[in-house]
C-alpha cells in the first residue's frame, strides 16, 4: 500500500455500500498518524493517504464501524488530558465514508483506548479500556451506552 516508510501496524476495515473497501491504518512515527486505503476487491489496495478528517492523530488502534446508516471512524488524538496519553478519542461520521463530521469527543483524565462500538435494538454502546499513568495502571473495563 505504498512505501514500506509508513510502518504501516493495526487497521480497521469496513465495506461501503458501493462495495468498495476502505481501511484505517494506524502509522507508527510521524506527524499524521492514520492513513487511509481503498480496493474495489480487498486484495489490491490503493496507495495509503492522508486525509484531513484526522489532523492530528496518534499511534493507536482506529475504530471503523457501520452503525445504523453511517459509519463510525474512531480515532486518537494526539493532544492529552493531563498526563496521561491516549486521553482524547473523536468518533467521525459519515455516511459515504468520504464526507465526514465530528459526533463524538471524549476526554478523560484516565486513558481512553481500544473502544468498541455496537448498536443493539437501536441503541449504541460502548466497551472501553481505561487507566492511569501510575506504574500499576489500574486499567480497567468501562462499559456505556453512548446514544
Amino acid at each position: 500500500n505504498g512505501s514500506a516508510e509508513l510502518k504501516l501496524t493495526e487497521s480497521a476495515v469496513n465495506r461501503l455500500s458501493d462495495g468498495t473497501w476502505l481501511a484505517v491504518c494506524r502509522q507508527e512515527g510521524g506527524t499524521r498518524n492514520y492513513v487511509f486505503t481503498q480496493s474495489k476487491d480487498g486484495k489490491v489496495w490503493t496507495p495509503g493517504e492522508y486525509r484531513n478528517v484526522i489532523p492530528n492523530g496518534t499511534s493507536s488502534k482506529p475504530t471503523f464501524d457501520r452503525i445504523g446508516d453511517r459509519y463510525w471512524l474512531g480515532w486518537q488524538e494526539a493532544t492529552a488530558s493531563g498526563t496521561v496519553s491516549r486521553s482524547v478519542f473523536n468518533i467521525e461520521v459519515s455516511r459515504d465514508g468520504a464526507n465526514w463530521e465530528r459526533k463524538y469527543r471524549f476526554v478523560t483524565d484516565k486513558s481512553f483506548q481500544y473502544p468498541t462500538f455496537r448498536e443493539h435494538d437501536g441503541k449504541v454502546y460502548v466497551c472501553v479500556t481505561q487507566g492511569d499513568n501510575s506504574p500499576s495502571r489500574k486499567e480497567r473495563i468501562m462499559f456505556g451506552r453512548v446514544e
